[in-house]
């Protein structure tokens, strides 16, 4: 690797003032470099062809930065300046986009500390589901919230769990308790239902359903129609719990 050294002569007959921004800078420097780098590999390119045809050739020396031309500040750099501003700002919101999608696609660390804390497991932590809440789920006379089956990211039940849903007790649909960490970081309990639903086109739809405490859920955190939400499920042992998730606009 050859480096080209520059020093403050380089630059001493370069006329700067005080309109001059930070890009004329960066820019100056990169073509006092570009034509100290470049007559330097034009000096080293004769030394080889001299040691190898063994006849002295003149060899051009460096060119004097002291008698370089001024450089000023012209139209083409400053389009040049704003089209680069452009590409980074264009570059920085992509890279906000994917930081934000990345961060949508992770259990937020705070969540994974009240994990560990409850007894929890991280290994066990996977996303059940996101989305943006109907008036369905925060209306009191439904009281609860639908997981619908399609829309699921990831299966959180074992067998044994999801053939107990499918049982009956007096008539009723078995539920399983769990632990929910909600999205005030409050500690309670909720139940996990089952829920078969017939379409008009005479196919049944699968959900499951967080019901009972729901109500109260909704109202301790302020959840409303269109909050987007992701519901996460992990193990506290071999019990099955839930954090649920309030994501910002």
């Amino acid at each position: 690797m050859v480096y080209t050294m520059l020093s403050v002569d380089d630059f001493s007959s370069m006329e700067c003032t005080s309109s001059m921004t930070r890009m004329d800078y960066l820019l100056a420097v990169c073509e006092v470099f570009l034509l100290k780098s470049m007559y330097g590999e034009e000096d080293g390119l004769m030394n080889q062809q001299y040691h190898h045809h063994q006849e002295e050739k003149p060899i051009r020396r460096k060119r004097s930065m002291s008698k370089t031309r001024p450089r000023k500040v012209t139209e083409k750099f400053i389009c040049c300046e704003k089209s680069i501003i452009k590409k980074a700002v264009e570059n920085r919101v992509i890279l906000e986009n994917r930081g934000n999608s990345i961060m949508n696609g992770e259990l937020n660390i705070e969540f994974k500390n009240l994990i560990i804390c409850n007894g929890g497991s991280l290994e066990s932590v996977k996303l059940v589901i996101e989305k943006t809440l109907f008036k369905t789920d925060v209306k009191p006379e439904e009281g609860r919230f639908s997981i619908p089956q399609k829309q699921m990211s990831n299966s959180f039940l074992e067998p044994e769990e999801d053939a107990h849903l499918s049982t009956r007790n007096e008539g009723k649909m078995c539920e399983i308790k769990v632990m929910l960490i909600e999205p005030s970081r409050r500690i309670s309990e909720i139940n996990l239902r089952k829920w078969f639903m017939n379409k008009d086109n005479g196919k049944v739809s699968l959900s499951y359903v967080l019901v009972t405490y729901w109500n109260e859920v909704v109202t301790r955190n302020n959840l409303e129609c269109d909050t987007k939400v992701q519901l996460w499920a992990f193990r506290k042992g071999v019990d099955l719990c839930f954090a649920l998730v309030k994501l910002q606009d």
